[in-house]
């Protein structure tokens, strides 16, 4: 059963039990911090789970005309079951049916730049997972900021579409609202544009030529931020 969380003692168990063992420290905010975001309505958490077991969970934060998935992770013991594409398509369905909202988003880690560990999996696995989803690519060099003070940028993620109000395939140009709903999820995670490298972003947003969407497998071609 996938369903809803917002009661803070639940979130915490969520978050011990399957956030926790599933992100390193610099990805995932800390745990009270999570409960508050999520008790205040700012995350909207969705969890799977059997009986009084979690099986995992889907958090998902509003920008405007976007939904972005903070966190996706599904317990080791259940993973490769369906349990993560039955969250995907859970939130999909939740946030797109939201006025407004135009453009589900997610963070998704360069297979050719993030390599496998033990604890926390393969980066060429989540691509191919999310490709299976049928989630698309942003042509555009991206980072995760800082989730609390003294942590490092984590540079070269890739922005991923998981679903789009607008059914054109890729390869294509956003069109105007698209763009307009990534503007404010880079607004309301990077900031302004006050270093060069964030600058660097938003020049790829705003490229008269447009900002392209591809096919996910085409990863590659996403230029990297700490490269050429």
């Amino acid at each position: 059963m996938i369903h809803p969380v917002t009661d803070a003692g639940a979130l915490a168990r969520l978050y011990t039990e399957i956030l926790e063992p599933s992100f390193p420290p610099s990805e995932l905010v800390t745990r009270d911090d999570f409960v508050e975001g999520a008790a205040s309505g700012v995350l909207d958490v969705l969890a799977a789970s059997e009986g009084d077991a979690y099986l995992g969970a889907v958090v998902g934060e509003r920008y405007g005309g976007a939904f972005l998935v903070d966190w996706l992770a599904v317990g080791g013991a259940r993973r490769g079951g369906g349990t993560g594409a039955a969250l995907v398509a859970a939130g999909v369905a939740r946030w797109l049916a939201r006025p407004g909202v135009l453009v589900v988003l997610a963070e998704i880690e360069r297979p050719d730049m993030f390599a496998t560990h033990a604890q926390y999996g393969d980066p060429a696995r989540r691509l191919a997972f999310y490709e299976r989803q049928g989630a698309t690519l942003l042509d555009l060099p991206y980072y995760q900021p800082p989730i609390d003070e003294g942590l490092p940028r984590v540079r070269n993620l890739l922005l991923a579409v998981l679903a789009a109000r607008n059914p054109a395939p890729p390869p294509r140009v956003l069109d105007p609202g698209e763009i307009a709903a990534v503007r404010a999820v880079l607004l309301g995670t990077l900031g302004t544009p006050d270093d060069a490298e964030t600058a660097r972003v938003y020049d790829t947003l705003d490229d008269p030529a447009g900002l392209r969407l591809l096919p996910l497998a085409d990863y590659a071609r996403v230029p990297l931020l700490d490269g050429p």
